[in-house]
């Protein structure tokens, strides 16, 4: 009798017994209302990166709105080529735009957040002593890419995701959302100051977008894979040594060292190669 029940048992958990299921379900229901909890949070955040001053007119918002549609030359080949992806890994067009824009909303706008209590703190500790170009820079490559991987790791939990392809993917999503709102930040804080600066800051945000934050966050969703779906303690290893590769990259990237064209060049390279190698495995 007690084997017959055992064998019961083993057969509904293979075929999906709810009372199975139940725990996961719950966790997933608990994830999506954290998700929704910090993407509500998250716009009200970032509804300062669109608006200007109390004395600001409307003029003045379409001149420098104007300077988003530049954008769209990065945009629209990322998404024609990411849907096809998409489709290819078992991912619909909803939860691609599901990532992205958690990306702009709950990524950027937490990193914002953090970032700027960062500089304020180290202000206050170090005074002039403190260096954005190096500290600051530190502090930005962790926080921003552990945050995004931290919007990577709920969606993946939330969609039951389980490939290499749907961990990168989800990554690139994430990672271009977080880019699109850092860019508009950029644009309307310098555009609202004086708006002949809005185009040339579009133009040179465009140029740094060809291995930003999609890139990074797709190689830190390739390292979370490797932690959690490979075996053996030396393909974990190696994805974290993959995550913390990402956050070094990130801070020489925003250093001055950054600044200068070949090393900028060769990081670039670095991090986006690994993504092209990664959107052929299965």
């Amino acid at each position: 009798m007690e084997k017959h029940m055992t064998k019961r048992l083993d057969e509904s958990v293979k075929s999906g017994c709810p009372d199975y299921d139940r725990p996961r379900k719950r966790g997933q229901l608990i994830v999506t209302g954290v998700l929704i909890f910090l993407f509500a949070l998250g716009m009200l955040i970032d509804e300062a990166d669109f608006m200007g001053t109390s004395h600001t007119g409307v003029i003045r918002y379409l001149e420098v709105y104007s300077a988003f549609l530049p954008l769209l030359i990065y945009i629209v080949p990322f998404g024609i080529i990411v849907k096809k992806l998409g489709v290819e890994a078992g991912l619909s067009s909803r939860k691609l735009l599901a990532a992205a824009f958690c990306g702009a909303f709950i990524s950027s706008a937490m990193a914002a957040e953090v970032n700027d209590g960062f500089d304020s703190l180290m202000k206050y500790l170090m005074g002039h002593a403190y260096s954005e170009n190096w500290l600051g820079s530190f502090e930005t490559g962790i926080a921003e890419e552990l945050l995004k991987l931290v919007t990577v790791a709920m969606l993946l939990y939330v969609w039951d995701s389980a490939t290499l392809r749907q961990y990168l993917i989800t990554g690139m999503c994430v990672g271009m959302g977080f880019q699109i709102e850092e860019d508009i930040s950029y644009i309307t804080q310098s555009g609202f100051k004086n708006v002949n600066d809005a185009f040339p800051t579009a133009l040179d945000r465009i140029s740094g977008s060809v291995g930003s934050h999609w890139a990074y966050a797709a190689m830190t969703a390739v390292g979370l894979y490797m932690i959690k779906r490979t075996t053996g303690k030396g393909h974990r290893m190696k994805g974290f040594g993959l995550i913390l590769f990402v956050i070094v990259n990130h801070f020489l990237y925003d250093t001055p060292i950054g600044e200068i064209n070949l090393v900028n060049v060769l990081l670039t390279v670095a991090v986006v190669l690994p993504v092209l190698i990664c959107t052929q495995r299965q």
